[in-house]
């Protein structure tokens, strides 16, 4: 959500003030995922083979999510740092949570009095 929309949906604005869900709809609520929950879901009591865990961990080793950004850290005076694929990997570098590199990076403010962060997307 962009910051211009940020509050035009709380309070009075949002569709749903001063209304409340129906029975029925709570009790739809999360329906499919209870349907494949505990014994509904397939896999439920089994264990994947070592050889299966071997394939897995190998199909997956390297990867980066789809939805993951490169992260570009500066010094103060614009120098490139360091560089990561992920949020997540520069927050590791850091010592900190990735969601304090997100803040970082969406208010641009200076990280300790050390680092600038920015997106690929910026």
């Amino acid at each position: 959500m962009s910051e211009a929309h940020i509050g035009l949906q709380s309070g009075e604005n949002n569709p749903m003030y001063g209304r409340t869900h129906t029975p029925e709809s709570k009790a739809s609520e999360g329906r499919s995922s209870v349907s494949i929950s505990g014994a509904n879901n397939p896999m439920y009591g089994r264990t994947h083979t070592p050889p299966t865990l071997v394939k897995i961990s190998e199909a997956m080793s390297g990867k980066v999510a789809a939805n993951a950004m490169t992260i570009y850290i500066y010094s103060l005076n614009g120098t490139l740092i360091n560089s990561f694929s992920s949020q997540v990997a520069a927050a590791n570098w850091l010592g900190v949570s990735n969601v304090t590199v997100h803040n970082y990076i969406k208010s641009g403010n200076v990280w300790n009095k050390l680092y600038t962060f920015r997106n690929s997307s910026s």
